[in-house]
Parts: C-alpha cells; structure tokens; sequence
C-alpha cells in the first residue's frame, strides 16, 4: 500500500475533520493486509509513538518526511514485524529490496537555502540531484518524493521554477519504473507516463480525498483506491 499527505491533525480544515485519519489508516490496512506500507510523507503532527506501534502490529511501515511532520516521533520508529533492525524513516539513496521490488526515496521539499521550519529541515536542489546521482542506473522500481515534478499537463496552477525544474531532473536521472508524490492537494490522483518510460502517480490520501494504491508485486500491477472502493486497475510493466 502507498499513501501520502494523510494530514492526521487534531482539528477542523476547510470542513474536513482531521482527527479521523489515524482511525482511517488503520482500518484500510485492517482490509487489504498489505505487506508493506509505503509513504510519500506529510503524516501531520498528530501522530504519536503509542498509536503508530499499533499500526506498525499491523504491517511493515517505510516513509519518507515531507514538510507537515512531527520529526520526533518518525525519527524515534521502528518496524516490530521485522527480524532486523528497520527504522520506519528512509534513507536517502538507500535501496529497500521488498517482495522481489527495489525502493528508494528522496526527503523533504527543496529550498533555496538549507534550514528547518516547525522542525522539519528544509532541502537544496544539490542535496536532491547529488540523492539522483546516487541512485541512477540502479534499476528502481519503486521512488518515493514529496515535491512535485513540473507536469503543468496535470497541474496547470504550478509554477516552474526551481522545485518543480529540480524534482523533473531527479526523475530523469532515477529513471524508476514508478514514481509516487503528494504535496499538491489536487484532486484525489492523477497518472501520467514520462517519454522514458516512468509511470508517476500523485496520490492524496488526506481526509478530503481518502486515497491510496495498492501495489501488487507480481507483475508490478498498480491499483487506486478511494476508502474500499477501486477506481483504477493497471499493469506496468518494465520497459
């Protein structure tokens, strides 16, 4: 399973009841059973060590951060299901071998300047593409980011600059055979094959759109789901 922006927050946003996520969570995990459980970030600042263990009973959890996060507890987590030591926070440039599929992940959301805002550090254009570099040519079939590639073909509000330049560059170099973010609040999901072969996914999985992929391994096929209902089956295969 895939997910990112679940926003899991203690209060009202726009209508939407933000509490609700975490008991959201735990009951499409309690359908689907899935293995793994893979996030693009934005886990909000609501998440605590008690309730996420009681997640992580459930299912192995691997994540990135992205920019509304409590970085004390992530950075505190790890995985019980396992029989190593797997902390729940990824790597940078690290290959996570899971069910015959090679995983990666880039952190954060770029910045002109290395800092921290409300505790989660901010990142340069370097530090991503130097990520890039360590990862090109590795075969990856599964890469998760936060920030957004430039695609005004699904997002025309988004500007090209630096962030949206930047992440396109990554995806470029990477050349995964699947790409996932979040970050963009724009609908529940969109799809698009890059001319290299790439498929990417935006996926919302916050209150206000409630959805997620369920990634098979055999044959890497892809589904989108809202709550339990599927709304798209299709296969990708290498090429």
């Amino acid at each position: 399973m895939v997910i990112s922006d679940l926003h899991y927050e203690r209060r009202f946003f726009r209508g939407v009841d933000e509490s609700r996520a975490w008991g959201w969570l735990l009951s499409i995990v309690d359908y689907h059973k899935p293995d793994y459980l893979l996030s693009c970030g934005d886990w909000g600042s609501a998440i605590n060590e008690a309730e996420f263990y009681e997640l992580l009973k459930k299912t192995t959890v691997l994540t990135i951060y992205g920019n509304h996060e409590n970085m004390d507890v992530l950075t505190k987590l790890y995985n019980v299901k396992t029989s190593n030591y797997l902390p729940v926070l990824m790597e940078d440039a690290k290959i996570y071998e899971l069910n015959g599929l090679k995983i990666a992940g880039v952190n954060g959301i770029i910045a002109k300047k290395r800092k921290t805002k409300k505790g989660v550090p901010r990142r340069t254009p370097e530090e991503f593409l130097e990520v890039a570099e360590k990862l090109k040519g590795k075969d990856i079939d599964v890469l998760l980011m936060h920030e957004t590639p430039h695609l005004p073909e699904l997002f025309p509000f988004m500007a090209r600059d630096f962030r949206s330049e930047t992440a396109l560059e990554i995806v470029r170099i990477i050349k995964p055979r699947l790409v996932v973010n979040g970050h963009m609040h724009s609908g529940g999901y969109k799809t698009h094959i890059f001319p290299w072969g790439t498929r990417y996914i935006y996926i919302d999985s916050s209150q206000a759109s409630r959805h997620y992929i369920i990634l098979r391994t055999e044959r890497m096929r892809i589904e989108i789901w809202k709550d339990l209902e599927k709304l798209m089956d299709a296969n990708h295969h290498k090429v």
